[in-house]
């Protein structure tokens, strides 16, 4: 049980820290520093206010069956200066409780956790995280009323919409990186390269080469290139080969300049 404190000198034990949102004493955890990061980074990377959040919010619905069910959002966030209800959900988040649950976890994974909250609510957007790896997903509904949830590479910010973030693409204000979620992301991305694309011997490699394409990219920035953001693209498709033949010729290019790497 959370402890509120007053602004008055505080004492911890070891295995006691102060919640950023709350401002309450909380017992340390692998689940709990990763909800503190997540608050920072929605606080700060994507400009929420504070006062919009809400940690271990709950609530009650009734599934196609009519049975009465009880969802509970590590991370919930509220429209600007609204109740906190469930009517006025814009944003889930999801903390596992450590790194081994993993995202395709019948009980504690992504659609486990997510898909009933998007379902039943009108919130559109979850985000899901085991320290490690950082799921985002979304709510798409037809003519028709029919809910697809679908896997996105982010959400928007605050203020944005999903039209927003895929139009602005890569000519948006980047992102000041909240904590260390800079490093985390390179972590994320040496394991998916470790992982799924068999270059055990060679992610940090590749990674490299990838940073350096992108620094490259960055600095093209002013000729007008036609630019397209991937939010979501299918292993295979079209779109991925056209990414594919795209990273491919940065890298031709990057080498030319860059001999030595």
């Amino acid at each position: 049980m959370a402890q509120e404190i007053r602004s008055e000198e505080i004492v911890l034990n070891e295995n006691e820290i102060v919640c950023l949102l709350s401002n309450k004493i909380v017992k340390v955890s692998e689940k709990e520093n990763n909800l503190q990061y997540m608050i920072q980074m929605m606080s700060e990377e994507y400009g929420f206010p504070m006062e919009d959040m809400q940690r271990d919010f709950s609530f009650k619905y009734e599934d196609e069956e009519g049975r009465k069910k009880t969802a509970k959002v590590t991370l919930a966030i509220f429209e600007n200066g609204q109740e906190h209800t469930v009517e006025n959900l814009i944003r889930a988040i999801i903390v596992a409780k450590d790194a081994k649950v993993k995202d395709s976890d019948k009980s504690g994974g992504v659609m486990a956790t997510l898909e009933n909250i998007l379902t039943y609510t009108d919130c559109a957007f979850g985000c899901w995280t085991n320290g490690e790896d950082l799921k985002f997903i979304a709510k798409m509904e037809d003519e028709w009323g029919q809910v697809d949830i679908c896997d996105y590479t982010d959400f928007p910010s605050y203020g944005q919409t999903l039209r927003d973030l895929v139009l602005q693409g890569d000519k948006a204000a980047p992102r000041k990186p909240a904590n260390e979620s800079l490093v985390k992301t390179f972590k994320r991305c040496h394991d998916y390269i470790y992982g799924n694309e068999g270059m055990k011997k060679t992610a940090f490699w590749e990674l490299l080469n990838l940073i350096f394409c992108k620094l490259y990219d960055e600095k093209r920035r002013f000729r007008r290139l036609r630019r397209v953001l991937a939010i979501a693209v299918d292993s295979g498709s079209e779109q991925w080969n056209r990414i594919l033949r795209r990273v491919r010729l940065l890298w031709l290019s990057v080498s030319r300049i860059c001999l030595q790497i």
